[in-house]
């Protein structure tokens, strides 16, 4: 597999737990907002065999409590990532993945066979086709990655893992409250669903958004409380400034 970094210990990609994250190479859609543009190249990076990938997830034992294996894109190297999977479920981790929900079959194959505790699902924008296809920077693509991504979302709330949902807002792409709306009546039910503030001074995949003025706190705790009324039990915001937050029904 060809891995763009790792990170030895991290203790907010995966709420509660202190992990390691590999980020793999190679990415299928061209998000214009993307922080990790980088790693869009699928030839990014470096190849590794599992083994050697393992040893460099234990430089963080015994403090960390699992793995996060995100991107780009990593279900599209599904060989190297089910290997990884099932190789630190073997040392007693947990393994959690974050993934744009575009490789249903993988994520399955995961789940059944039980090499997965934990699946982020980038959800961008509402699931119509031609919303999400300009959110994700694919023209007339839209309708068959919708489809997929619907399929994805319904797998995961139908089985037994920790499942989160995370949105970004973007200021004048994917900030209208009734797309909040749009993707809460899509997500009850899941573990979390995190609504996320745009940084515009990251390596930007689209270098003019370094020119949007990030959403403020206030903005992103609206969109919580949209959320919220729409029936989704768990809504988070995740700022900079104070991190993750839960978001309760009476915040001011």
């Amino acid at each position: 597999m060809r891995i763009g970094g790792i990170v030895d210990i991290s203790t907010v990609d995966w709420p509660s737990k202190v992990c390691s994250v590999i980020f793999f190479s190679g990415c299928n859609f061209r998000c214009p907002y993307c922080q990790n543009g980088k790693l869009i190249n699928a030839n990014y990076g470096r190849e590794f065999e599992v083994d050697d990938a393992v040893k460099l997830v234990f430089r963080g034992r015994p403090l960390i409590e699992g793995i996060v294996i995100t991107g780009g894109e990593c279900t599209l190297q599904s060989e190297g990532l089910m290997e990884l999977c099932r190789n630190l479920k073997k040392h007693g981790l947990n393994v959690g993945i974050d993934t744009n929900g575009s490789m249903p079959e993988v994520i399955e194959s995961m789940i059944k066979e039980d090499i997965i505790d934990r699946v982020a699902l980038d959800v961008k924008a509402p699931l119509d086709p031609k919303i999400y296809e300009k959110v994700i920077g694919l023209p007339g693509r839209g309708e068959g990655i919708v489809k997929k991504i619907e399929r994805t979302l319904d797998m995961l709330l139908n089985s037994s893992i920790e499942v989160e949902v995370r949105t970004l807002i973007v200021p004048n792409l994917m900030d209208d409250i009734s797309h909040i709306k749009m993707i809460a009546r899509k997500v009850r039910g899941v573990t979390r669903f995190i609504i996320q503030q745009f940084r515009p001074e990251a390596d930007l995949l689209n270098p003019s958004l370094k020119s949007l003025k990030p959403p403020t706190r206030q903005e992103l705790l609206i969109r919580a409380k949209a959320a919220l009324d729409e029936g989704v039990e768990n809504v988070y915001i995740r700022t900079r400034e104070h991190g993750l937050e839960r978001v309760k029904r009476w915040f001011q």
